[in-house]
Parts: C-alpha cells; sequence; structure tokens
C-alpha cells in the first residue's frame, strides 16, 4: 500500500510539442463527437471518476484521465489524454498533459500556463447520456434545446462535495507517508468561489502504534474574490510536521530517498496552531501573500519507516529544535516569467520573503559549543529569504543559467533552530556528502563533536549555481535483419555546473565561524565544486568534485528535476 501511494510523487518529463488550439462554436453537440466521448470514456480504464478531481502539483498520472461532471483542476503531470465531460477544466501553472485535451460542455482556463503535448478540442454544448452500471451511452434524441434545464445543469456542476483520501506530503522517516482524510466542499459563485477542507492526517509511521495515537488535522477555509486574478483570503487551524529548509531539494526527490533508498535529506519539526493569509494576484507572472500565525513548535523523534533498500539500517536522527508558543507574520513575493515551469530556458524567476517571530521557548535545544548564547527564553527575530534565478538561451541547442541564493538573520535575537540554515548534499554544493563533514564545518555551522542528526545551525547562508547546458540526441539501430532490428533513442542536454556557499554566525561573539552583521565570509573559505552530467528531463545522472577540499571523494547522485 505505501508502494502505491508513493508512486504518487514521481514526476514525468514536459510535453514537447506545443499544443494546437481549437474552439468548437455549435448550438448542439454533434452526434459524431457524441459517440467519441463516450467511447473513450468506457475505454478509460486507468482514472476514471464522476465528480471533481484535482491532480496536484506533484502528481503524475500515466495515462488516460476520463472526468464527469468535475469540475477538473491541474497542476501536475497527465502522460496521456485528458477528457472531461460536462466539466469546466482549470490548467494551473506548470500543468502538463502530454495526449489530447478534450472537453464536452464545458470550459478551459489556464491554456497558457499550461503545456498540452496534443489537440484541445472544446465543445460547450454539454453531452446527454445515460448510465448502464460503469458505462455511459449517448442520449442523441435528448431534448437538446432545453436551454434553462442545461443552465441549471452547468451551475450545479460546478458545486460539488467529496470525500478526499490523499497523499499528505512528503515520504519521511518521522511520518512514514502522511495520508488526509476528510470532506471538501466547493461553491463557485461566479465571481469566485467559496471552499473548506477538513481533514484527520494518519501517519503510517506512528499513527496505527503506540498507546498515544499520532493523528494530526488540518482544516482550511478560503474565499477567492475573482476569476483568474483576484485576491484570496483564507484561514487555516493545523497540526502537521513540517520539513525545514525546503528549499535544497523537492518534495518528490526527498520521498524518493528516503523510500527507495532510506536516506532522508531534510529535518521535520511538529507546527499546532492556526494562520490566516491574504494572496493577491494581480498578473500572470507575479503574486504577493501576506499570513500570521498563532502556533505551537515542538520536536519529533525519528520513527522506522519501510524502505525498499537498506530496510534494516538505522535513520539518521531528526535534530531537536526548540520547544515552544510563537507568533509569526511572513509576507512572500512571488514573480515568475519562465517560458516553463519544468523545462526553463528563458526567463526570470524571485521568490523573496521576509518573517518576523515572536513568542515564548520554553526548551531550548542543545547547540555545538560558541554556536549561540541566549539569555532569555523571550524572543523575537527579523529573518529573510531570496532565491533568484536566471534562465539564458544562448542559442538553438544551449543555454547558461544562474542561481544565487541567500538567507537568514536580519535583525533580533538569534534565530530559533526551526530557522536555521545549511549549505549541505546534492541540492547546494553536490561535491560535499550531506551531513558528514567532521570537526567545523562552514555547510551547517557545527563546531566539534556532532550532535545527533547534525542540525543546521547557520544564520546566514550564501549560495551560487551556475551551469551550461547543451542539448544532445542520442540513437542507435542494430540487429540481424531487416524484419529484426533494435532501435535506441534519448533526448537530453549535457550539464556542466559550478557551486559556492557556505554559512555562518552573525550573533556568536568569539566562534571562529562568525561575522559581522555587515560582513560577508572571505571567498576563500567557501565550499565550491565543479561537475557534469547528463539529463533527460525525467531524470539526470550527475559527477561532482569538490575543489575547495581536494581530498574529498567524487560524488554520483540523480535528480529528478533540473538542478534548478
Amino acid at each position: 500500500m505505501k508502494r502505491f501511494l508513493f508512486a504518487c510523487w514521481l514526476l514525468g518529463a514536459p510535453a514537447i510539442a506545443a499544443a494546437q488550439q481549437r474552439d468548437t462554436l455549435v448550438n448542439v453537440l454533434p452526434r459524431d463527437v457524441a459517440l467519441e466521448v463516450v467511447a473513450l470514456f468506457n475505454a478509460t480504464t486507468l482514472l476514471r471518476t464522476t465528480s471533481s478531481l484535482n491532480i496536484e502539483a506533484a502528481r503524475t498520472i500515466s495515462g488516460d484521465v476520463a472526468v464527469l461532471n468535475g469540475p477538473v483542476v491541474i497542476a501536475g503531470h497527465v502522460t496521456g489524454r485528458v477528457l472531461a465531460i460536462n466539466a469546466d477544466v482549470e490548467l494551473l501553472a506548470g500543468a502538463r498533459i502530454d495526449g489530447d485535451l478534450l472537453v464536452v460542455g464545458g470550459e478551459v482556463d489556464g491554456r497558457t500556463r499550461a503545456r498540452i503535448g496534443g489537440e484541445i478540442r472544446v465543445y460547450h454544448p454539454p453531452l446527454h447520456f445515460t448510465q448502464d452500471g460503469e458505462q455511459l451511452m449517448a442520449s442523441l434524441d435528448d431534448e437538446q434545446n432545453d436551454q434553462w434545464w442545461r443552465r441549471w445543469e452547468r451551475r450545479g456542476r460546478r458545486n460539488f462535495n467529496t470525500l478526499e483520501i490523499a497523499n499528505g506530503g512528503v515520504y519521511n522517516r518521522v511520518e512514514g507517508l502522511p495520508v488526509v482524510v476528510g470532506p471538501v466542499l466547493y461553491r463557485d459563485q461566479g465571481w469566485g468561489y467559496l471552499k473548506l477542507a477538513t481533514a484527520a492526517i494518519l501517519r503510517t509511521a506512528s499513527s496505527f502504534s503506540g498507546d498515544n495515537a499520532d493523528v494530526g488535522h488540518d482544516v482550511q477555509g478560503e474565499i477567492r474574490i475573482g476569476r483568474q486574478y483576484g485576491v484570496t483570503l483564507g484561514g487555516r487551524l493545523f497540526d502537521v510536521v513540517e520539513g525545514i529548509e525546503q528549499w535544497q531539494l523537492s518534495n518528490s526527490e526527498v520521498g524518493l530517498a528516503s523510500f527507495l533508498f532510506h536516506r532522508d535529506y531534510r529535518d521535520y519539526f511538529e507546527r499546532h496552531g492556526g494562520r490566516v493569509q491574504a494572496a493577491l494576484r494581480a498578473t500572470e507572472n507575479a503574486d504577493l501573500t501576506i499570513s500570521y500565525g498563532d502556533e505551537r513548535w515542538s520536536s519529533r523523534a525519528t520513527h522506522d519507516p519501510f524502505a525498499l533498500f537498506h530496510n534494516g539500517a538505522t535513520w539518521r536522527v531528526n535534530p531537536l529544535v526548540d520547544d515552544g508558543r510563537m507568533h509569526v507574520a511572513n509576507a512572500t513575493l512571488r514573480v515568475d516569467t519562465r517560458n516553463d515551469d519544468f523545462n526553463p530556458w528563458a526567463g526570470w524567476y524571485l521568490l523573496a520573503d521576509f518573517e518576523r517571530g515572536t513568542g515564548h521557548l520554553d526548551v531550548l535545544a542543545p547547540t555545538s559549543a560558541g554556536v549561540r548564547r541566549i539569555t532569555t527564553d523571550l524572543t523575537s527575530y527579523q529573518r529573510g529569504f531570496v532565491d533568484v534565478r536566471r534562465y539564458n538561451r544562448l542559442g538553438p541547442t544551449a543555454a547558461l543559467n544562474l542561481r544565487v541564493v541567500a538567507g537568514g538573520w536580519l535583525s533580533g535575537d538569534p534565530l530559533p533552530l526551526e530557522r536555521r540554515l545549511s549549505i549541505d548534499g546534492p541540492g547546494t554544493v553536490p561535491g560535499f556528502d550531506f551531513r558528514v563533514t567532521g570537526g567545523t564545518d562552514v555547510g551547517t555551522c557545527a563546531i566539534g563533536a556532532p550532535l545527533p542528526g547534525r542540525p543546521a545551525q547557520c544564520e546566514r547562508i550564501a549560495l551560487a549555481q551556475l551551469e551550461y547546458r547543451s542539448d544532445i540526441r542520442l540513437s542507435s539501430t542494430g540487429g540481424h535483419s531487416d524484419k529484426r532490428h533494435v532501435r535506441f533513442r534519448a533526448d537530453g542536454a549535457w550539464v556542466f555546473f559550478a557551486d559556492a556557499g557556505r554559512g555562518w554566525l552573525v550573533n556568536a561573539p568569539g566562534s571562529t565561524l562568525n561575522y559581522g552583521r555587515l560582513e560577508l565570509p572571505p571567498l576563500s573559505s567557501y565550499r565550491t565544486d565543479i561537475g557534469g552530467g547528463l539529463d533527460f528531463d525525467q531524470f539526470g545522472v550527475y559527477l561532482a568534485k569538490a575543489l575547495s577540499v581536494p581530498q574529498e571523494p567524487a560524488n554520483v547522485f540523480v535528480r529528478i528535476r533540473h538542478r534548478f
């Protein structure tokens, strides 16, 4: 069961060809189209539903999808065809459909935000049908001019109540696989929508064992004013496990490494409380979100979830964090002008976040000697984080891409451990192994003997990544006769890269890793590496070699997305 649910995280390659878009303006659904969509619906065996469908950004469906009544919201990847009958389709940024998109009795919103490999066909008149078990039969002699009934049908179709059972997050050594179970209510108001979702969070590593059931919750309410652009107001009550430093690797990569190879590249803590937020989306390329939360932070213990390989090994300890009640305010700006989310070759990406936290820390987790000095359990801090990426197409087959990440303490008290940072592992400077460096470590700001789990302790970090990409075409043909032959073809890119980064402290006078609040560490102290590999969109295989510490052995690593 775990393996089946985990497969929802696999990511596929983006579509290659641009979709041909064709809206068919007819008053009555043509007979041949009605027969075609019924046949396609009945033939779809992988994913067929008669209610709403939401395909999240991290989800890949390998095959065809057929939806009756809907609505359909797609942010992820469908490798086959999507058929929507009497349903509206909303395509979010990053959505990918490798095959055709056929919509009958509905609308398509967000075509420019998605990649469609096949043809888009939209027929506005609804399909009239009867059902025999799970099979549809077209009603070709229905009263097709009953306009008021069709308007009522379309209005009712936009609203739904459903019970959701879904993957609730990344597979990890603290929860195993979190599964959310609960009702979702959605009401389309024309000017926007109302949505309420309540869910229990079942953690496969701990919810079904022990005297105290470890069950979380997540209750969210949201009102949207506007369609493609507008303002979203929402609130949330939650008891969730959240990852620290989610910027380094995607959830899919962290989950795959944990499930397959018993290697978790992220640390976790518990957040229990409530949050309100307002989001403004005024253009296709930018949005601003402001939020405020009252929540309790606490440590989470490591469990022993299943891994496909090395299942008998011991998991890395999940490090302790500072426990206490915090009031957290965030302002987050996102600007994205990339031509494609998954395979960009031009444009900018900017993510900037400012956080102010105040609260009372009941229990302070241990740190390395000299990393922080705290004289009171009251804390008030300001923290910033910026991730800037530039994609440049140099020619038809080559690109030069640059990424700069900087973040950490801005003012106030020293940062809690939940908000500290590191430069460590395959997502940053991959020429250095994850959480293995001893002594004084500029990657995690550890000093001396390592703490259990080797937590991130840096108050500030800086990272620069540069890569050159050049398209390749690999093909071969062989065999003993014209009738028997083997063909191989793969399209991808050569990738050559260089990385430099490190972390440091600003509130630890006397530490060898401490620098002034307006100072930067010398460039000679940064971790640096170079490397190269092959990227086939669905996955990439790379080799990285450390330069700043030549005795470090070369590392081979796999990414299921582009490096950035």
